[in-house]
């Protein structure tokens, strides 16, 4: 069975087709058939006539012979099976066939049974009953019809019958056609029937099939390519719906589908988004966990053993600079003291709320990111050039400002500039440039939400000695150090890792392990504010 809807339906209409053109076919055979052996009849009922008006004189004559010759020149005629004439008895009297004169026919073999099981005698039956077909031994197929020969007035006084009183029947004529001419034009006719039906249930399946694939098959198939369009994922697909039939129906009911398939992917697309912003930021924040856990046991002891001497150059530091004049150089220098061990205070309590995670505390102000390079820059100045250390820094000037908290962001920049120092022993360059760039051109860069569309890059660049590539992905974990002994702890670059990650940037690194090295900083620019600190 064909497997397609349009196939199936123009077969199905092809089979109702050939059974109502065969039906009507069988009726006009039948009828054609009739009619043409209507017409045999006829003309046997004619031959009859014409022999009965042959014979008539010779009859009326008591002329045999001429009654003999005119059967047996009928009888020879092509289509004509034979001629005979016998008595009321059933016997012979004249035949075109001369064995059969003399014998009494059989009154229950096929030529005979019809008429003689009729309720009416001879003389009353009607054409169509004193007609029948059979089989003839030498002939096949013939037709016999049977004529009255009725005794008339005449026919009395020559003395070979009785009077039309006594006897009203002379005899009957049996005429006999062959219906081999007639079986030939049932044929040509049965045969031209046959063609012709089949010929049109040919041309309306044909038809049927054609308008099946322009209104069926082909709405069908694209109505099966979109749904498969679908199922790849492509929600912006709109089906052709402009008939007005059920697939126009189908269509546009497709359409809405659609949209509204299209409309709960896009929201599921956002919630998605927004479940993996949490997710994302629950993993940093597990990560930073990880990492740190055991930072928080040595950041303990490292406060500890720090705050009092730091306490006791604080307070011994005031002492002095109460004894020193204002505005000397002294007095100066004294205040750099102070001001540099409030600094590693801080960075003390910096490094406990990292161990502790105390992100959420953190004081976030608007920061100039170029004055923390100012000031980070002065600090390290002395150190710069007890190292014959350069220094070129470049800074944008549309660059925008970030929400952060400055304290940390210049530990960050003191941590990178101090490696940077100590990775060129023997003097080189620092080359620090500052610029906003946007989103997009990070796109493989990993951030915590949520993400804006601006950031403030911040690089760090060296000329030094390089880091292998090799060590590249663990220069951010605690305690990591490519330094000797006793000048590094290797928590450096894992609180400046964390403290970017808590104002939702990266830090990245660069090296081919010969030539230097450059960090990079990437943070989120601040919305527009109406005031900036000056760190």
């Amino acid at each position: 069975m064909p497997r397609r809807l349009s196939t199936r339906i123009a077969l199905l209409a092809g089979v109702l087709a050939l059974g109502g053109v065969g039906t009507l076919s069988f009726i006009l055979i039948r009828e054609q058939r009739n009619h043409i052996l209507a017409e045999v009849v006829h003309s046997s009922e004619q031959v009859a006539e014409t022999i009965q008006l042959s014979i008539r004189h010779d009859m009326l004559g008591n002329r045999r012979d001429g009654v003999r010759e005119v059967i047996e020149s009928v009888g020879g005629h092509s289509g004509i099976a034979g001629v005979r004439l016998f008595n009321k008895e059933g016997r012979i009297s004249y035949s075109s066939r001369a064995a059969e004169v003399g014998h009494v026919v059989d009154k229950q073999s096929e030529a005979c049974v019809q008429c003689h099981s009729a309720s009416r005698p001879f003389s009353e039956l009607d054409l169509e009953s004193r007609s029948r077909v059979y089989n003839h031994p030498e002939h096949g197929r013939v037709l016999s019809t049977i004529a009255v020969i009725r005794n008339e007035p005449g026919c009395h006084p020559s003395g070979c019958h009785k009077s039309p009183s006594v006897q009203s029947v002379l005899g009957v004529l049996d005429v006999t056609m062959s219906l081999d001419s007639a079986e030939a034009r049932m044929l040509v006719s049965t045969r031209q029937a046959t063609m012709l039906s089949l010929g049109a249930v040919i041309l309306i399946t044909g038809a049927l099939l054609i308008l099946v694939q322009q209104t069926v098959r082909r709405p069908i198939n694209r109505l099966i390519a979109a749904t498969q369009r679908v199922a790849g994922g492509d929600y912006e697909l709109q089906v052709p719906s402009g008939a007005t039939d059920e697939l126009g129906f189908l269509a546009r009911s497709f359409n809405e589908m659609i949209e509204s398939l299209n409309t709960s992917q896009q929201n599921l697309e956002a919630k998605v988004a927004q479940k993996a912003d949490e997710l994302r930021s629950a993993q940093f924040q597990v990560v930073q966990a990880e990492k740190l856990s055991s930072v928080g046991l040595v950041a303990a002891g490292i406060a500890h053993e720090l705050n009092s001497p730091l306490m006791a150059i604080s307070t011994f530091g005031h002492l002095v600079q109460k004894r020193l004049s204002p505005g000397s150089q002294e007095s100066e220098d004294v205040r750099m003291i102070l001001r540099e061990t409030d600094r590693c205070a801080a960075i003390i309590r910096t490094l406990l709320d990292f161990s502790r995670d105390q992100s959420t505390n953190q004081a976030l102000e608007l920061c100039d990111v170029s004055a923390i390079i100012d000031r980070a820059v002065k600090i390290l100045q002395v150190a710069m050039r007890a190292n014959a250390v350069d220094t070129s820094v470049s800074i944008a000037p549309d660059t925008p400002p970030v929400e952060a908290n400055s304290v940390q962001i210049t530990q960050v920049l003191v941590n990178l500039l101090l490696n940077a120092i100590q990775a060129m022993p023997t003097g080189g360059r620092i080359t620090i440039r500052l610029d906003g760039v946007a989103r997009s051109d990070y796109p493989q860069v990993k951030m915590p939400p949520p993400l804006r569309t601006q950031l403030v890059r911040l690089r760090v660049a060296d000329t030094g000695s390089g880091i292998p590539r090799e060590l590249l992905s663990k220069v951010f974990d605690p305690f990591f150090t490519t330094k000797p002994v006793g000048q590094g702890s290797g928590l450096g670059l894992s609180v400046s890792h964390a403290i970017i990650q808590r104002h939702r940037g990266v830090i990245l690194v660069e090296s081919d392990g010969r030539s230097g090295t450059e960090f990079t900083v990437l943070l989120p620019a601040a919305e527009p504010t109406s005031g900036v600190v000056q760190s």
